[in-house]
Formats: structure tokens, C-alpha cells, sequence
């Protein structure tokens, strides 16, 4: 097999045009046009050239790093992440909830994060994290770290599994207690490739061939979780439901199976991130006119909200650059 993954399992967004090279490879998708940058490796297989710039620009410059998916996967992929570096044995991580579920790959020969109860990320093993309520923290016990995540969007992992995700929340499942989408030896898949760059590339190609089977979403959930962003999470609850004209008990049920959330605890995770937003480009000294604009009753409400999401102050957030995307915590 060539180096790229990108094979034809996307044959059902070809628009016939093919590779000027080899003129077997069906364009990556119906809405793009071959580069002369693209590199043809034959056998119905391209490397597209944008794979150049997406996936080695991170957004900072650390430990933690994010790449955004490719258009065709974007309704349903929040993001990719890598976490890769040596941390100091015993370093905390604190892991805030963000509405989103994850499956993470440890690509190490050692486990190397536990949390309090000892559950462990174990070496070239994969796992499902569900929706978060609350933060997680996890210890470092390894000299050495590298994991490679697929964060999906409030409803996305429905396009690919029909599995009720209420039932997942606030769980970490190891991938053979999942049974859905990634299969278990997929974290010693993505180890045998030599970059980043192709572990992305097999990712993607893993999805869109997925892509073949969707699901249906649930049109009007999806709608529901925008309008909720949209309102940084203040829009009350009863008002949600005359704009979707449902009965609540129903569209709560159907909310929380496609998220993993209720719509009351979609929205507060969604207030506490605008929140976070907001604190980082206002001074210390500002917290009750933070709270008021996003929807708390005054500065002590505030500090204890994000006591229970965060485990910290708000103070925390007011020393963060405001390009540093936020998801986990060191200590």
C-alpha cells in the first residue's frame, strides 16, 4: 500500500473528473479541483496538497496542539488533537467539559495518565470519552506522553452510530466495551505510521469511508445546539421549547440521545465556556460585570460555577493568552 490512506472510498463525491496523472484517482471531492501540488501515488490514491499546510500549523506553540478536519468531515468533526511531550511524573491535567465526545489513542508503549480512581490510559489503546458535566483530572505517570484525540460535535458522532449517547456520559470506555465506530487495535494502526501527517490522513480516510453508512441526524437537535451557542447558553429553557414546538419530556429524551447532555446541561457547559471566553481579555477586577454579561447572578455565582466545572477560579482564565485554545489545565 502507498503512503496515503486516501483511497477510493470517496467514489460517492466524485464529479468525474480525475487525476491529471494516472487518471484513475477520483477527485477528493466534488467541490475541489486537482492541484499541481497534489501528489499522485496511483492505485486510485492522492495525497492532497493541503494536508501540507492542515496538519503541521498548530495553533500554539506547546505540549497540547489542534487541527481542524477536512471540509467534508467539519459538520461532524470538532477537531483533531495531540497531546505529545515529557511531562514531570506526577503532573495534573485538568480536563474541562466543552459539549463535545472524544475517542483518544494512546500511541505510547506505557501508561501514562490516571485519574483518582486509577483508571489508566494504557499503552496502544483507545478510548471513548463521553459527554463531560463536570472537569476530569488526570495525573501524569509516565516520562512520556502522546495522544492523538478526534473530537466530535454536539451531535456529530450520531452520523456514524446509532448508540443512545445519554447512556455514555461522563464515562471513558476502553474502545472494546464501546462497540461502535473505531475498532480496538486502531491506536497500534495509527503507532505504525511515521508522522503526524499520516496518522491525520488515516484518520480521515477511516471517516469519510464511514461517511457511506450515515445515520441520520436529527436535523432538528442540531438546529437546537446552534441556537444554544448562539445565545452563550442564556436562551431559557422554555423558550427552547416553543421555538422547536415539541413536547419537553420528548425533546429532552431525543436531545440527550444524540449529545449526551439535557438541553439545561448543554447550555450551562456552553455559558461556562463563553464565560472562560469573555475572562480572557478582561482584567481581574472586572468578575461581577463577567457574571452579569454572561448570564450569572453576581461574581460569587460565578466563582462557584466554574469551582464545579473547572475545579478552579476564574482568576485562572484572566492570565490565559486569548488565542490558547482551552482544554485542558496544567498545574
Amino acid at each position: 500500500m502507498k503512503n496515503s490512506l486516501y483511497v477510493c472510498l470517496l467514489e460517492f463525491y466524485d464529479c468525474g473528473k480525475f487525476c491529471p496523472s494516472c487518471g484513475i484517482s477520483p477527485q477528493i471531492t466534488c467541490r475541489r479541483d486537482f492541484s499541481q501540488n497534489d501528489a499522485c501515488v496511483g492505485d486510485g490514491m492522492v495525497v492532497p496538497d493541503f494536508f501540507s499546510s492542515f496538519a503541521l500549523i498548530p495553533i500554539i506553540e506547546s505540549m497540547y496542539q489542534e487541527y481542524s478536519p477536512h471540509p467534508v468531515l467539519s459538520p461532524y468533526i470538532d477537531k483533531y488533537w495531540e497531546v505529545k511531550g515529557s511531562p514531570e511524573m506526577g503532573e495534573k491535567m485538568i480536563i474541562l467539559p466543552d459539549g463535545c465526545t472524544d475517542f483518544i489513542f494512546n500511541l505510547d508503549d506505557v501508561r501514562n495518565l490516571e485519574d483518582k480512581n486509577r483508571f489508566g490510559i494504557d499503552p496502544l489503546h483507545g478510548y471513548f470519552v463521553g459527554a463531560m458535566k463536570t472537569y476530569s483530572e488526570l495525573s501524569v505517570c509516565a516520562g512520556s506522553l502522546h495522544v492523538i484525540g478526534v473530537r466530535f460535535t454536539p451531535c456529530g458522532l450520531t452520523v456514524f452510530t446509532k448508540k443512545p449517547l445519554g447512556e455514555l456520559s461522563g464515562q471513558r470506555l476502553h474502545l472494546r466495551d464501546v462497540g461502535f465506530l473505531f475498532h480496538e487495535e486502531f491506536a497500534s494502526f495509527l503507532r505504525e505510521k511515521n508522522t503526524l501527517v499520516e496518522r491525520l490522513q488515516v484518520i480521515e480516510a477511516f471517516l469519510m469511508s464511514r461517511l457511506k453508512y450515515a445515520e441520520e441526524v436529527d436535523r432538528q437537535i442540531v438546529w437546537t445546539t446552534g441556537v444554544i451557542r448562539q445565545s452563550g447558553g442564556l436562551l431559557p429553557i422554555r423558550e427552547l421549547m416553543s421555538r422547536v414546538c415539541i413536547c419537553q419530556r420528548h425533546f429532552e429524551r431525543r436531545f440527550k440521545h444524540a449529545t449526551g447532555y439535557t438541553p439545561k446541561e448543554y447550555s450551562r457547559v456552553v455559558k461556562f465556556r463563553r464565560a472562560m471566553d469573555v475572562l480572557r481579555q478582561v482584567s481581574g477586577n472586572n468578575l461581577f460585570s463577567v457574571a452579569v454579561d454572561c448570564g450569572y447572578y453576581d461574581s460569587s455565582h460565578l466563582v462557584k460555577e466554574f469551582k464545579k466545572l473547572s475545579g478552579s477560579s476564574p482568576m485562572v482564565f484572566t492570565s490565559l493568552p486569548a488565542d490558547t485554545p482551552i482544554t485542558y489545565l496544567g498545574e
